[in-house]
């Protein structure tokens, strides 16, 4: 019995005739019915009842019918698997990730699963949690770096690890043991996920001083660089020297990082790989 012979079979089964059944395979009817014999011999059994030109399923066929139709799936998923195994190594991965984490975990994380994947390109891109939500939902993205909880409903979330809100002020500035609350600051617009959990986690502490708000970390840090402001940002987006971070409350605000994507789509292998390796490296670590 090999699948050839039950690909003839299945066909035969739906057909009910040995010439429609060639013509749907592209077979010569020799070919099926001699396809048929062997599978019959193999088996011992009589799979059809020939009814003149027509065939009709005996018991011992229906009991048939079903395993091959299991047997031919696992085959063909076997088979779809290996080919995804081969595509692996030379596929694109398509990354969306927050500002302060592709700054400065991402070049980590992309080198080592380029040592481990060289013929996979990977593109990684900068965005807002919300626009990496989307692009996930619509298939433009394999896997985010975000934050947890997910904005959008059906998207799976992967906690990694928590790190806390911090105030960043230039250093040796005026602000210097200044309360926070007292601190002109420039943040992230409210359409930031990073801008939301600021106003969530003051909210009935303080009111923060807003006096700018800027789209871009780095045109922030560059003010606050400045000694005209301060900012709340996550201490990882705080990139160079110049800056002091204090904490804002006690206990501090935390934000949660995420792996995200969408389970109603297929993940390759590339990215269960890269996934993989995110949370061996990211999960539980200190913020």
């Amino acid at each position: 019995m090999d699948l050839n012979q039950l690909r003839v079979f299945l066909a035969l089964a739906r057909n009910e005739h040995l010439g429609r059944a060639a013509a749907e395979g592209g077979l010569a009817p020799a070919t099926v019915s001699h396809h048929l014999a062997a599978l019959e011999r193999s088996l011992g059994t009589t799979l059809f009842d020939r009814l003149g030109r027509g065939l009709r399923l005996t018991d011992t066929g229906h009991l048939l019918r079903g395993f091959a139709v299991r047997i031919i799936n696992e085959a063909e998923a076997a088979r779809a698997a290996i080919a995804e195994q081969e595509r692996a190594e030379r596929g694109t991965l398509r990354l969306g990730v927050i500002h302060s984490f592709h700054a400065n975990l991402m070049p980590g994380l992309v080198a080592e699963f380029l040592r481990k994947h060289p013929g996979i390109r990977v593109e990684a891109h900068e965005m807002i949690a919300s626009a990496i939500e989307i692009g996930l939902m619509n298939g433009e993205l394999d896997l985010g770096l975000a934050f947890a909880p997910a904005g959008q409903a059906g998207l799976g979330c992967a906690k990694l690890f928590e790190e806390a809100l911090v105030l960043v002020t230039a250093a040796g500035s005026s602000w210097v043991g200044t309360p926070p609350e007292a601190i002109p600051l420039a943040l992230l617009p409210a359409r930031f996920a990073t801008r939301r959990m600021i106003d969530s986690a003051l909210a009935g502490r303080w009111n923060p001083h807003v006096v700018a708000e800027v789209d871009a970390i780095g045109s922030i840090l560059a003010l606050v660089r400045s000694g005209a402001v301060g900012t709340i940002l996550s201490a990882r987006s705080v990139v160079g020297e110049g800056l002091d971070c204090r904490a804002i409350a006690d206990p501090p605000p935390l934000r949660t990082a995420a792996l995200l994507w969408c389970p109603s789509r297929y993940q390759t292998a590339a990215a269960r790989a890269f996934a993989t390796l995110v949370r061996a490296r990211l999960e539980r670590v200190a913020g």
